[in-house]
């Protein structure tokens, strides 16, 4: 055997060193994936021409099937099975070989704008629209990467779970629950997204705070206090125990609701508040139609006799009110918080000229404490008593922001 070359060693020692990083599934590049795939292809050359030079070697073995009439048999020319096995697996090699890899479409579907952009990072001869008539692995591929940037998408506007489902036109957000749940890369992408957002507006808040403005401080002195004082609680992933201690209801209601009813429950069999408080809306409603059902009807000149007496006694007690009445009053307090605010648009952009923040927050707060005292006052058409429309008047007046209510 001849020396092998330097060159010729180093190129060996490359080709075990990419094989051992496969044998331990850690990750090549595109590059050194090229570099395998040309190694192993050399290889597989020298190989088949090694047989090849050891068949034209080696004499036959075989006695010769000439007869004594001359004549020879034929050979027959049908594949052996391990020849038919060899074919089978190139064409379906050939077939399974896709132009671009599904992962490399995927990633193109989650982070470029459009199909020009991804045509654009790809740099093939045939356009990508092309290319998915031909292969729909591929198509599936970039729907799934589309899918994926969609989700991160809303996942960063701070949404629910149901919320999200609607904007993906999935059936309801229990799928897209499951989805998160059981599908690795979809449960990452949003935890991870939701995960940067918080991160995001917490370190905002604490600038905020540390250049002095008062709101910020006062949030993250709240957010602290609660991280101190409240336990850890994932409104996604309520506890049943959580859930009972929501709702007033005992465990037996609740796995009755399970049961027979369909709570919607996570796969780790926790709740997600958004879907239990949709399905309980649709539960109620249910319940009340079925209860309407039930209710005997009378009979309907009766029905008529019952509720025509009901009218007069409520209009006796002055429980009743004009429908011309209300509708004009409402017109007219309508107008008056127009009036008012047309009135109070000079003034306000006067008084917020060039001023700082906080100024213009007090000027604001102002503005929106006049219209509360106007908008404060009761319809003539209600008819109260005097005690009674004082005792209203207070209770709106009283009605005013948080943020005022501390002061």
């Amino acid at each position: 055997m001849t020396e092998k070359s330097a060159v010729e060693i180093a190129k060996t020692q490359r080709h075990l060193f990419l094989l051992q990083k496969v044998k331990e599934n850690k990750t090549l590049s595109k590059v050194e994936l090229d570099e395998l795939s040309r190694y192993e292809r050399k290889m597989t050359g020298k190989v088949i021409l090694g047989n090849l030079r050891k068949r034209s070697t080696t004499p036959s073995t075989k006695p010769s099937t000439r007869r004594s009439t001359g004549r020879s048999t034929r050979r027959s020319t049908k594949p052996s099975k391990k020849q038919s096995k060899k074919s089978k697996k190139i064409l379906v090699a050939k077939r399974v070989r896709l132009p671009v890899e599904e992962a490399e479409i995927c990633r193109l579907g989650l982070e470029c704008d459009n199909l020009t952009e991804a045509d654009a990072a790809i740099k093939k001869r045939k356009s990508l629209k092309e290319i998915f008539k031909k292969h729909p692995l591929l198509r599936q591929a970039w729907d799934r990467g589309r899918f994926l940037r969609n989700l991160r998408s809303l996942a960063r506007t701070g949404v629910s779970v149901s919320e999200a489902a609607k904007k993906l036109r999935l059936a309801s957000g229990q799928v897209l629950r499951s989805m998160i749940d059981e599908d690795e890369e979809v449960g990452d992408l949003w935890n991870m997204t939701q995960l940067e957002v918080y991160i995001e507006i917490k370190s905002a808040l604490v600038e905020a705070a540390k250049e002095g403005k008062a709101d910020a401080v006062r949030a993250v002195e709240s957010f602290l206090l609660d991280e101190k004082e409240r336990p850890e609680f994932d409104p996604s992933h309520t506890t049943k125990l959580q859930l009972v201690e929501i709702t007033g209801k005992t465990p037996q209601t609740i796995n009755n609701w399970l049961n027979k009813f369909g709570l919607p429950r996570n796969v780790d069999k926790t709740f997600d508040m958004g879907m239990v408080w949709a399905w309980f809306e649709d539960f109620m409603l249910k319940k009340a139609a079925v209860g309407k059902e039930s209710v005997t009807e009378l009979d309907p000149l009766k029905a008529m006799k019952a509720e025509k007496l009901k009218v007069e006694l409520a209009s006796h007690r002055n429980e009743l009110l004009d429908r011309n009445e209300v509708v004009i009053g409402q017109i007219a307090w309508v107008q008056n918080i127009v009036s008012f605010c047309e009135r109070g648009v000079e003034e306000l952009s006067r008084l917020c000229s060039s001023q700082p923040r906080e100024k213009i927050t007090e000027v604001a707060r102002g503005f929106f404490r006049d219209l509360h005292t106007e908008a404060a006052k009761v319809p003539k058409e209600l008819r109260l008593p005097a005690a009674k429309e004082r005792e209203l008047v207070e209770f709106l007046q009283r009605l005013k922001p948080h943020s005022e209510g501390r002061k």
